[in-house]
């Protein structure tokens, strides 16, 4: 699986996706998906509907039951749990519910972690990770007297940003983002959407975005339905 090499496959493919959480439960199934590098797919589905399961397996935390994912022409779920990490490091952005921040990090040292652990994100930042990290919080509207601040004494829209910057430095294919605007007002839920999607536009970087919310469909190109379907 090559892990720091950009290619011209399709960013995502699913095909007769299932999961099941154990032998006595139902197994989930997922709608088939084909999503070209550069565009933003909206996910919608009620609680219960299976959509963090969904991008935990479409990020290779999770191994399914049965069918296919393949992830910038890679079957993901074909390589070693090593590799798997790898990949993910290398070529995705993930945007977690809970925002997964390191909470005795500042801001700006949450927002570079990804080119700690991955070389091809360090070297696609321009000039440097320091310097990335800071226009994309500049972009995101952190206030730069927050840089150096313990992500812990950000309020709670800001955290999120962070956690939106650290996606996206690097330049990943890929950005899955599970309810990340969940606790926020309509204004500042609509300004984030539209700051995180331009900046995804300006790397060419695909995002999945999950979320019960339907309103924000319109700002994507593509919506899906998640329905808890079993068998």
């Amino acid at each position: 699986m090559p892990s720091g090499s950009r290619t011209t496959a399709p960013a995502l493919t699913v095909s007769d996706l299932h999961f099941r959480w154990s032998a006595d439960q139902p197994s989930l199934s997922f709608p088939d998906i084909r999503l070209a590098a550069g565009e933003h797919l909206f996910i919608h589905g009620p609680s219960g509907s299976g959509k963090s399961t969904f991008l935990s397996l479409l990020a290779g935390m999770l191994s399914p039951e049965s069918g296919t994912i393949h992830m910038l022409g890679n079957d993901i779920h074909k390589a070693r749990a090593g590799d798997r990490d790898r990949f993910r490091a290398d070529h995705i952005g993930v945007i977690f519910q809970q925002f997964n921040l390191v909470p005795y990090l500042t801001a700006e040292t949450n927002v570079t972690l990804p080119c700690r652990l991955s070389d091809s994100r360090r070297d696609a930042t321009h000039p440097n990770p320091m310097a990335e990290a800071h226009r994309l919080l500049t972009a995101l509207t952190i206030p730069e007297d927050h840089w150096h601040r313990k992500v812990t004494e950000l309020s709670i829209g800001q955290q999120q940003r962070v956690a939106a910057a650290r996606a996206l430095i690097g330049s990943p294919e890929l950005v899955l983002a599970d309810e990340p605007t969940s606790a926020l007002d309509t204004d500042n839920r609509d300004r984030f959407l539209d700051l995180l999607l331009t900046l995804a536009e300006e790397r060419n970087t695909s995002v999945l975005f999950v979320s019960h919310d339907r309103t924000l469909a319109p700002h994507f190109h593509h919506q899906i339905e998640l329905d808890g379907g079993v068998r």
